[in-house]
């Protein structure tokens, strides 16, 4: 059987009668989507036809990108499920960016914020790149001057990079600055992105002056919790709370229309500064059993910087030491971090990270590695080589944490 894409069936499949929209048939198995919006496939051998009617042409609604009467909030959207709705007619995913619905779901709205959407892209966040960042940064701050806060929508799954990335290119903020995704589309019963986004308007409105992210408290819709960007985590590949600020807490939750803060914050400045040159030539390695010396100088090969991802206080095969030798040797920086999900790199005391030290591979103290990366990138980008020990020890947007709290854990 083949139908055009959008068709409405009612089948039978399993003993079952189902209406289902028609979206793609491969091979021998038939992809639907249910009434309740989630997709199955199917094989065609299993469904009996009962009826079928063709798509029809439906006019779109005009998209409104600017609304209310309160306090200035700029939208900025890169992409992700936040802004994605499902279309019925085709079962596609597409971007949406109509602020009607938000403000139809949370009527005060209107009257709190005035709201305007400013598209940036619309990519699936694993495609984001470093030169995606310093163009963002420029569209961030001209924003900023014009509203009281920016609300930037991101997909989940590299928005902790994009946060740490911009925090420390911006060296002084007017106002917050809020990323936010979510785990399923607006159009999902289950959604989580009106919770999200009403939270980071709120945050956004706020006295904070740091890049931040926006995303639920726990699995219920009641809290949304403001994460630091340089702290912040994705934990769980599909939980509402997948994000979690690692070994401390949150800068503020939001709960019941209001903002309260949980810990100590950085406040917005008279002006915004920004510094946004990165040095985009780093790379990320993972140290497991059975890496050899070769693959690291491979994968160090162009590189001014490896972030090398350690055992425990930051560790790797003694086997690999001369290989580490040679790429420092060759002025490529060696920066080491854990794998750990918290806790701190502490090259002192074990021989292995004593003789790490002596070579001269840089501790990341207890930076999260993708927020290693991104600092290393910055600083190799703005400040003389001689500089990036000293710096990279020096807690500037908050990535390092004098006092540990393990917090929960998955």
């Amino acid at each position: 059987m083949d139908f055009t894409r959008g068709t409405k069936l009612k089948i039978t499949y399993n003993g079952n009668v189902m209406d289902v929209t028609y979206i793609s048939k491969d091979e021998d198995f038939l992809t639907v989507k249910l009434q309740n919006g989630y997709n199955i496939t199917i094989p065609e051998n299993k469904v009996n036809v009962l009826d079928s009617s063709e798509p029809q042409n439906v006019t779109k609604k005009s998209i409104i990108l600017k609304h209310g009467n309160g306090i200035p909030i700029s939208l900025i959207t890169t992409g992700g499920t936040i802004v994605s709705a499902i279309d019925y007619e085709t079962g596609a995913v597409h971007p949406s960016t109509d602020i009607r619905k938000i403000v139809d779901r949370y009527p005060y709205m209107e009257e709190k914020y005035a709201i305007s959407v400013r598209e940036f892209d619309n990519i699936l966040s694993e495609n984001m790149q470093p030169e995606m960042w310093i163009k963002l940064s420029a569209v961030l701050k001209e924003e900023l001057s014009k509203s009281n806060g920016v609300v930037v929508s991101h997909g989940t799954d590299t928005m902790s990079y994009t946060a740490s990335a911009l925090a420390f290119m911006f060296e002084k903020l007017s106002g917050p600055a809020v990323m936010v995704g979510s785990q399923r589309s607006s159009d999902r019963p289950s959604s989580d992105s009106f919770g999200n986004m009403e939270g980071a308007m709120a945050f956004s409105s706020t006295n904070v002056g740091e890049i931040c992210i926006s995303m639920h408290s726990g699995t219920s819709d009641d809290s949304i919790s403001l994460h630091r960007g340089t702290r912040a985590r994705k934990m769980h590949s599909t939980r509402r709370d997948a994000f979690r600020t690692v070994s401390g807490k949150p800068i503020a939750k939001f709960k019941n229309k209001n903002v309260e803060f949980l810990s100590e914050y950085t406040e917005r400045s008279d002006k915004t500064s920004l510094s946004n040159k990165l040095e985009k030539r780093i790379s990320m390695i993972y140290f497991h059993p059975g890496i050899s010396g070769q693959d690291l100088e491979k994968l160090s090969e162009g590189k001014r910087a490896i972030i090398i991802m350690g055992t425990g206080l930051g560790h790797i095969s003694q086997t690999l030491f001369p290989s580490v030798k040679k790429i420092v040797g060759m002025g490529t920086k060696v920066v080491m971090t854990t794998q750990c999900m918290a806790g701190t790199v502490n090259l002192n005391v074990y021989s292995t990270g004593r003789e790490l030290k002596k070579i001269g591979v840089v501790s990341a103290e207890n930076m999260l590695p993708e927020v290693a990366l991104t600092k290393t990138m910055y600083l190799l980008g703005n400040y003389a080589d001689e500089d990036f020990e000293s710096m990279m020890k020096m807690n500037m947007r908050g990535e390092i944490i004098e006092r540990e709290f393990l917090g929960d854990c998955y």
